[in-house]
């Protein structure tokens, strides 16, 4: 992120000020950040390597509202990689033929920014095995963007459960659901992932999922 700080008192235009708890930025002053609004993750690179990875807390104004501040806790709530938009899937597409390649059926995000086109098993148990703590792991299937978005989503959560959300395209409904066991998570994804519907377990949805 750019260094961007504020010493007049109001940030420059198309920045908004922001705060952090611990981190690299802890004991900056004055820190802006692109905005309102703000975003609600933000990757830092740290001179050893790797990035930090803060999530936004709160917004909020000492004293003005039309100043509003965010603030970033490194214990704030999880945030999951967000989907890819009709034009990312789309340059996504375009990507492929220039390389060569067919169109990409699903792809695979992570939260520290990785992306992996058509993951086979393999990719798929092993970013699954990588999860830590509080990150998320996306799949997503790259239908047309009329027929909606299909995904589904886990979350590894500070209980040591997972945290499974699904969404069928056809019908825009979500369901989430918990399970303890890596293996009956891993299974589900495998079989969203190979499309296996007839196979679905309450993990999957929607037949005993809670919708919402």
């Amino acid at each position: 992120m750019e260094d961007v700080f504020d010493t007049t008192g109001r940030p420059p235009k198309g920045w908004m000020h922001a705060i952090f708890h611990g981190g690299p930025y802890g004991e900056d002053v004055g820190r802006c950040i692109p905005g309102p609004p703000a975003p609600a993750t933000l990757a830092v690179s740290l001179a050893e390597g790797g990035v930090h990875m803060y999530r936004l807390w709160t917004v909020g104004s000492w004293s003005d509202p039309d100043d509003p501040i965010a603030v970033y806790n490194p214990d704030g709530p999880p945030v999951p990689p967000p989907l890819l938009n009709a034009q990312e899937k789309q340059w996504t597409q375009e990507g492929q033929q220039r390389r060569g390649l067919g169109p990409v059926s699903l792809i695979a995000l992570a939260d520290d920014g990785r992306m992996v086109h058509d993951p086979d098993a393999r990719a798929i148990e092993a970013l699954l095995a990588a999860l830590q703590e509080r990150q998320h792991l996306l799949l997503q299937r790259l239908t047309d963007h009329d027929e909606g978005d299909c995904y589904i989503l886990v979350l590894f959560a500070e209980d040591a459960t997972y945290e499974v959300e699904h969404q069928a395209s056809t019908t825009g409904e979500r369901y989430r659901t918990r399970s303890a066991s890596q293996t009956e998570v891993r299974d589900a994804v495998l079989r969203w992932a190979a499309d296996q519907a007839s196979r679905r377990t309450e993990l999957e949805g929607p037949m005993t999922g809670d919708a919402s």
